[in-house]
């Protein structure tokens, strides 16, 4: 399998889950951000340019598959790619730890921009109650899951880099 069709894989993989079974997985209310914590994964794994692309591609997806207004979850994991894929290039190390670390945190920007946006949008919604209810539940949550998929995930993702004959020239 390419470069291409394993990070294709992981984001469609994602998207159903998300669709499919994402109020199957609510805890106490709270949905995780499944499509979020597989664009994170792409962009350590991948950069930023293909963190970018696929958050957009993804957020849209799930903007126009069930949000009233098109726009704030393609706007915020275009974000999220990138700058999950910034910090990739820039401190990413072995291990499960820093990548955890990176991804609460980003979690937390992302769903706090989302939250953001909607309100910026005259959604009527208030920020504290989201933020506590919701905002901080899900970044837990989200961080609990990629800790579950991180390796497996990873090593999907990596195994396409290290089957890609270019890829081997180079490390030649």
């Amino acid at each position: 399998m390419g470069r291409l069709s394993t990070t294709v894989c992981t984001i469609l993989a994602a998207l159903l889950l998300q669709i499919m079974f994402g109020s199957a997985f609510a805890v106490a209310g709270v949905t995780p951000n499944i499509v979020m914590v597989a664009v994170i994964l792409i962009a350590f794994v991948r950069g930023s340019t293909e963190g970018t692309i696929i958050g957009f591609i993804a957020g849209l997806a799930l903007d126009f598959l069930g949000a009233v207004i098109v726009g704030p979850m393609a706007l915020t994991l275009t974000i999220t790619g990138f700058v999950a894929g910034i910090i990739r290039e820039q401190v990413f190390a072995g291990g499960w730890l820093l990548p955890m670390t990176v991804l609460g945190f980003a979690s937390l920007a992302s769903e706090t921009v989302y939250l953001l946006l909607l309100i910026a949008l005259g959604t009527p919604i208030g920020f504290f109650s989201s933020f506590f209810g919701t905002v901080l539940p899900s970044t837990l949550y989200a961080v609990v899951i990629a800790v579950i998929v991180f390796k497996p995930v990873t090593k999907f993702l990596r195994g396409a880099m290290t089957s890609d004959p270019d890829t081997v020239k180079r490390a030649k």
